[in-house]
């Protein structure tokens, strides 16, 4: 059973070199997070938030991954008066955590494009059981953003596979940019500096987590003018390159082993039209991969498919660096129910990797070695 007030257990982001720990409540709180004896605040310049029902605390990776524990506390407000304001008790939750481990084995899940759905996206998630090391959220995970509600799906998913113990990574997709409330998910969601795309290092695995926006170009009707992911991407590039030219800090650091590159739009493959964008622009992107970076995998969302992606196969269009894993499948049927399928990926030490895609009762519908 959920503490009172909260609507999911705390969930563990990882950005850059940072966690970042959100809780989402139903009621007006203030929140604090324990560490030790380290007190990390949800707060907006020395004002302690409760103004949202999304908290957040951001604290270093390194003070988490030592002491493998942290205690959120908060307080329901009562009444948040200019003066003498009141406030229930304090009421606490500490929760076990595992980092990332220095090398062995990796147990990563893959969820994607679960457009609201819950129960059968955590259910498939739960595949590793507590063996799972880290969770990766690759956008869709709302349906749009247009009901700022639909921004819960995001933690509730995230802690009914993890529980708040593992670090659990997110990447924005093209339908978190649609609704009025887009303009407002850095709020909602993990971010670094406000930007929606960067590197992350947990244990020994380094990402890049990289965000192509929408799915069709600025000026289609569908958006009635309202994007401008282009100039968007142009940035983002300049951004790859800033990582390219820091490699010794970010994929070529000490104990990096499995590099992973995390985009929910398949920026390697040449889709149909209008879908065919940026082909020049993300064939830049690849080549910087495939020269540069050279990561283990390439993990995607978007195309409501599952399915493994070597270099040089149809759904490689570009050039891709290493192998591609489409990983999601929402299944909605109003008859028969709804239905998910999901990624369970084990990176292995010699290099191989092990390739499930299953479902939320369990069904194994592809179990191979790359």
């Amino acid at each position: 059973m959920l503490p009172k007030y909260m609507l999911a257990y705390p969930t563990v982001f990882a950005v850059g070199k940072n966690y970042n720990i959100f809780v989402p409540f139903d009621d007006e709180v203030i929140m604090w997070v324990k560490v030790g004896d380290k007190i990390f605040y949800d707060d907006c310049n020395g004002i302690l938030r409760s103004n949202t029902n999304m908290h957040k605390v951001e604290l270093p990776m390194s003070v988490l991954d030592e002491a493998k524990e942290y205690t959120v506390v908060y307080k329901k407000m009562i009444e948040r008066k200019p003066y003498f304001p009141t406030s229930e008790p304090e009421r606490e939750l500490t929760v076990d955590f595992r980092p990332v481990s220095e090398g062995g084995d990796i147990n990563v899940y893959h969820i994607s494009d679960a457009h609201n759905l819950v129960a059968e996206p955590v259910a498939a998630g739960r595949f590793f059981g507590e063996e799972i090391d880290l969770l990766v959220l690759n956008g869709d995970i709302p349906n749009h953003s247009g009901d700022i509600k639909n921004f819960n799906a995001i933690c509730e998913i995230a802690a009914g596979v993890t529980g708040g113990h593992c670090p659990v990574v997110f990447a924005r997709g093209n339908h978190d940019t649609r609704g009025i409330h887009a303009e407002d998910m850095p709020n909602y969601i993990p971010t670094f500096n406000g930007k929606t795309y960067y590197t992350f290092r947990v244990g020994c695995v380094w990402g890049l987590l990289l965000d192509c926006g929408e799915d069709k170009s600025d000026t289609n009707d569908e958006y009635g003018g309202t994007i401008c992911f282009h100039n968007f991407r142009l940035k983002e590039t300049e951004f790859i390159k800033n990582v390219i030219e820091n490699a010794d800090s970010e994929y070529n650091a000490e104990g990096v082993k499995y590099k992973l590159v995390i985009s929910h739009i398949g920026f390697t493959h040449i889709d149909r039209f209008p879908f065919d964008i940026e082909q020049e622009l993300y064939g830049e992107w690849t080549r910087l991969m495939r020269e540069h970076i050279k990561p283990d995998l390439l993990l995607y969302g978007h195309y409501h498919f599952v399915g493994i992606s070597m270099p040089g196969c149809e759904f490689d269009g570009q050039g891709q660096p290493c192998p591609a894993i489409i990983g999601s499948k929402p299944i909605f049927d109003k008859e028969k129910g709804n239905s998910f399928i999901g990624c369970a990926l084990t990176l292995y030490e010699d290099g191989k990797t092990r390739v499930v895609f299953n479902d939320e009762k369990m069904n194994i519908h592809k179990d191979e070695i790359i």
